[in-house]
This record gives structure tokens, C-alpha cells and sequence, in this order.
């Protein structure tokens, strides 16, 4: 199956394969649900099939394995704790030092970010002087949190946006479609992993509902209607918060005559009389309560202070 999206970044490392100028590491970095893991499988399929004119071909020896999760030269370093310890690291440069018996040897560290100090050092000497038959793949949603010395040593690749034809396809490659909820698309930012999470949420379009709710709707049980929502399921905070902010948002551009490229364009009239009159201002420094709320409860922010704060201006 052929990988959707981020046709660049493959594009580039077909031709380096072809070219024979392949780097030795390289870090795939972008946010959780972008696809980095699969991009990362897909591309070192790609490295180690046979039929390079093809690659990956599916149907050589190498490929076929790969499928089947067993090709000796693929290997996969992740979290075992909470952390990725100094012993993985010594056994990736142990298994690295053994040649193979034909092309690359590949190693992906997932969530690279999750290195100990430790095992960013004892990595260190292998990324200096790496055998050439070696690549070494990294995922990162964090890439900054990894040591100056890897970064300064591997090459970051960082995936874009997939547009919406691309997020669609994804979706029904699992079962899922957004044609008719396209708002899904500017909610999720582009990002797969997110506008699954979206589109498989049986209350989704209640906490949607109750939201529009909230900011159309100026009578008093709306916004205790939203509180009691949020005080039951504290795991839908974020992403009603996502939604609270893209009506805002769509609020402001209005506001200032841009009715293009609305995120909840099933909504519009409803945001049209919403801002009717309306300063800018006010939905501006709506817009910054949330995201320094959104903050300072990452920070331990007592839970039900930022939903009252939110919902009822406590």
C-alpha cells in the first residue's frame, strides 16, 4: 500500500536511494498523530526492497518479510518504561556493528525525545561514526527536547500538513469519511492521527452542539449547560477547547470581512449574527484566556477553576 501525503519528503529519499547519497540519520518530527511512525516504516521498506526502480515493490523477499514484521534488517527501539534506557542504546550498537549479509541495516528509535541523558550519550559515537551500511531513523513530537549533539548530527525531516484529499483518503483507508463533516479537516490541523480521534468520537457533535451553544446562545443555562458537560468528562477538555477556539477564530475573520476558509462553514450564519456589532477586541482577548488557560492547567491548574473560568468567568 502506498503511503498518502508528504510526497516531498519521499520523493527525496527515492532519490537518494538512486543516487547513492542516502545520510546515515534522520529525524521525522512533527505533532503526535502525524504520521511520523508510519513514514519512518514506509520509507525504510522502501530502502531495503530489492526491486529499486519499484521500491517499495511489495512482492520481493525483503518486502514480503517487512510485511510480516520480520526482516533482519529492520529494527525498532521504543519505550519499554516511560523511557528510552541506556541498555536499548547499547543493544542497537551492538546489533549495528554486525554486518548484514546484504544492503542497509535500519534502526528506528520511536519517540526519540524519550532518551535518557544517558542514552543520548552512549548514542552519540555511533551518529559521528556510523557504518555506512547503517541508517538510523528517529520520530519525534518534541524534536527540540532531544540534546543539541544529536540534532547537531542527524538530519531533521519535518512532515507538513496533509490537505484535505489526502486526510480524506486516510480516513476511509480506516474506515472513516469527512465529506460530510468537513470542519473535521481545519479542526484536526491536517493531522491523521487527530482527525480520527475527531471523526470516532460518538460525542463529538453533542460536545460540538453544546459549544455553539455556549457562544450563540447569551442565556445563562447554556454556559452551566457547558460546565456540568466539562466537570463530567474532563478528557473532552482540550478538545472542546479546540472547538471553543476555531468558533472564535472563524468569529474574528468575520469580524474583519473574511467569510473564506471558515473552520465551522456549516455554522456561518449563526457567527455572522453572532458578531453583529461586536468589537474585535472582545473575541481577541477571548481567544487569549483560552490558550493561557489551556496553559496554566498543563502547569497543575486546579481542573474545575479552568472550567469555571471558561464557562462562567469565575
Amino acid at each position: 500500500m502506498d503511503f498518502i501525503g508528504q510526497r516531498t519528503i519521499i520523493d527525496s529519499f527515492k532519490e537518494n536511494i538512486k543516487n547513492k547519497t542516502l545520510g546515515h540519520a534522520y529525524a521525522f518530527t512533527g505533532p503526535e498523530g502525524s504520521g511520523k511512525r508510519t513514514l519512518a516504516h514506509y520509507i525504510s521498506k522502501m530502502i531495503l526492497c530489492t526491486d529499486h526502480d519499484n521500491a517499495p515493490c511489495g512482492h520481493c523477499r525483503s518486502c514480503k518479510s517487512f510485511e510480516a514484521g520480520g526482516n533482519p534488517g529492520f529494527s525498532v527501539i521504543r519505550c519499554e518504561t516511560q523511557r528510552i534506557l541506556i541498555n536499548q542504546i547499547r543493544g542497537l550498537i551492538d546489533n549495528i556493528n554486525i554486518r548484514p549479509a546484504y544492503g542497509y541495516k535500519i534502526f528506528l528509535i520511536e519517540e526519540a525525545e524519550r532518551m535518557t541523558t544517558e542514552a543520548q550519550n552512549c548514542l552519540l559515537k555511533t551518529l559521528e561514526e556510523p557504518p555506512k551500511y547503517a541508517v538510523i531513523f528517529m520520530t519525534s513530537a518534541n524534536y527540540n527536547s532531544l540534546a543539541i549533539t544529536i540534532r547537531s548530527r542527524i538530519v531533521q525531516t519535518m512532515l507538513k500538513p496533509y490537505t484535505f484529499e489526502e486526510l480524506n483518503r486516510i480516513l476511509k483507508q480506516n474506515g472513516a469519511d469527512m465529506t460530510e463533516k468537513e470542519y473535521i479537516f481545519s479542526l484536526s490541523s491536517g493531522i491523521p492521527g487527530k482527525a480520527l480521534k475527531f471523526i470516532n468520537d460518538n460525542n463529538l457533535d453533542e460536545m460540538r452542539n453544546k459549544v455553539m451553544d455556549f457562544v450563540f446562545n447569551s442565556k445563562e443555562f447554556s454556559a452551566l449547560d457547558l460546565n456540568l458537560y466539562l466537570s463530567n468528562n474532563k478528557e473532552m477538555f482540550f478538545e472542546c477547547m479546540d472547538i471553543l477556539e476555531s468558533v472564535l477564530r472563524d468569529a474574528l475573520l468575520v469580524c474583519y470581512g473574511i467569510e473564506d476558509g471558515l473552520i465551522n462553514n456549516d455554522k456561518k450564519y449563526k457567527i455572522l449574527e453572532y458578531v453583529n456589532g461586536l468589537n474585535p477586541h472582545i473575541i481577541t482577548q477571548k481567544i487569549y484566556k483560552i490558550q493561557d488557560i489551556r496553559s496554566a492547567l498543563k502547569r497543575n491548574m486546579n481542573y474545575q477553576l479552568a472550567v469555571d473560568m471558561i464557562t462562567l468567568g469565575a
